[in-house]
């Protein structure tokens, strides 16, 4: 995929576009800032539409999509909603506690309504930058983590790490760490978990440890299944079947009960049928002296597995 300056490409795009009332297809309806770099692709059309503005020193990419293959949506985010853009190729989920004013439209996840008093005490939630995997790879798609943890759900530091989607749904190219989302001072106990070539995160299992008090977020694990599968809209193994493509890749190895004798609940927060995994934040709760955190929920970001066969 050749990369054009921006008004090279503008020519290019103008020729591809069909109108605006196309009822399928990527409409383009943003401003793309200078020093910013955006890669666009679909496998029908692309329409530029009022609104859009690709200012001088920015670096766009837009193509229809004619290779054969597995790839991902590459919507844009909206201007306003930004990580919490919800369409039909792109949307989100939340694993652990909500605070009551988290922008979140719809059934987003969290079954931890006490959590709702966070930002209204003395207990402040901290949201970490968004990062996608799109911003390392042209289909990128988280494919690991790592967690310096202190003890139990006191944390030093978080990031996770992305790999490309090749065409035959496996994934390919050397894992890339992303920044970090929060590190702090405090060291701990290193924690690295990476999925295999064929291993596609489409979700996160919440681990539960106390009864419904402020705990939320004390453990999770990556749920993932085959890119056919995920493709077709499953999300399990069928019923009394030998197969096992789906399963479930855990992090911290060891849940301590906050409380004896408590069963430990899990919730499975799975991006929509046919999405997949592609970015996260972090909300935590930052102890007052800066030296470590309290991991609080997980925002992950989904989008679309496509593929032109």
């Amino acid at each position: 995929m050749k990369r054009l300056t921006a008004i090279a490409h503008l020519m290019l795009m103008a020729a591809l576009a069909l109108p605006a009332a196309a009822a399928t297809g990527l409409t383009l309806n943003q401003t793309i800032t200078s020093g910013t770099v955006r890669q666009y692709e679909d496998p029908r059309e692309l329409t530029l539409a009022e609104g859009f503005w690709a200012q001088a020193g920015s670096d766009v990419t837009a193509t229809i999509h004619v290779q054969q293959g597995y790839y991902v949506d590459k919507s844009p985010l909206d201007g306003k909603d930004k990580q919490y853009t919800s369409n039909e190729g792109r949307t989100f989920i939340v694993a652990g506690c909500v605070p009551k004013n988290l922008p979140i439209k719809g059934p987003a996840g969290s079954v931890w309504v006490v959590c709702n008093d966070l930002d209204y005490v003395k207990d402040k939630v901290v949201e970490s930058k968004f990062i996608s995997c799109l911003d390392l790879f042209p289909n990128g798609i988280v494919s690991g983590a790592s967690i310096k943890e202190i003890n139990n759900r006191t944390w030093k530091s978080f990031r996770f790490s992305c790999r490309d989607l090749g065409a035959d749904g496996k994934l390919v190219s050397p894992a890339q760490k992303a920044d970090f989302l929060f590190n702090y001072e405090r060291e701990g106990t290193l924690y690295e978990v990476s999925g295999s070539d064929i291993e596609i995160f489409y979700g996160i299992k919440e681990y539960q440890n106390s009864p419904q008090m402020k705990e939320a977020l004390s453990g999770f694990r990556f749920l993932h299944g085959p890119a056919v599968a995920i493709e077709n809209g499953e999300r399990s193994d069928p019923p009394n079947s030998s197969q096992n493509y789906f399963r479930e890749t855990g992090i911290v190895p060891t849940y301590p009960p906050g409380i004896p004798l408590i069963k430990t609940v899990t919730h499975d927060w799975m991006c929509p049928p046919t999405m997949v995994l592609t970015g996260m934040a972090i909300g935590h709760n930052p102890d007052n002296k800066g030296n470590d955190t309290r991991p609080i929920y997980i925002l992950g970001e989904c989008r679309k597995l496509l593929h032109n066969p």
